[in-house]
């Protein structure tokens, strides 16, 4: 079977495990898109233990830099100027710590800040959920990887 094929297969099957997890089970609290995103993240990082490290790092440095960024514009009364300012502050941030080689992989840095602005950007234990899945995404996206190329090998 073609790897395309069996990356398909496998991709289909846990995406509808996802779907259960993260919809058909309210108390695991995980967001369904949220998932697909670090999901995504991970291919799009190469894939592998590196690609899952690289999205790791920078999707949960993102997630909580935005936390962080949203808590800091709470605390300057919340004006679009403060959000102006400390929004164009964070997305500095998240570029220039790509000279870190465990951060470096920038678009993973803006989807986790994405995947928190999304959430709705609240800084109380919602982090901890959008981190939390962020990473199941991720365990997501290496298990799909790790199936479709078992059964793409030949018998």
């Amino acid at each position: 079977m073609k790897i395309l094929h069996a990356l398909a297969l496998s991709i289909g099957a846990l995406v509808a495990v996802w779907v259960f997890l993260s919809v058909g089970q309210p108390g695991l609290r995980f967001n369904p898109w949220i998932g697909f995103v670090a999901w995504a993240a991970f291919f799009a990082a190469g894939g592998g233990k590196g690609g899952f490290g690289k999205a790791l790092a920078a999707g949960l440095a993102g997630i909580g830099l935005t936390a962080g960024a949203l808590f800091i514009v709470a605390a300057l009364g919340g004006g679009l100027a403060a959000l102006i300012a400390v929004v164009a502050l964070l997305a500095f941030v998240l570029v220039m710590m790509a000279d870190l080689p465990l951060l470096s992989y920038t678009p993973a840095a803006f989807l986790g800040a994405a995947a928190f602005f999304g959430s709705g950007g609240k800084v109380d234990e919602s982090v901890i959920f959008v981190a939390l899945t962020w990473l199941v995404g991720l365990a997501f996206g290496f298990a799909s990887e790790a199936a479709g190329k078992r059964i793409a090998r030949p018998a």
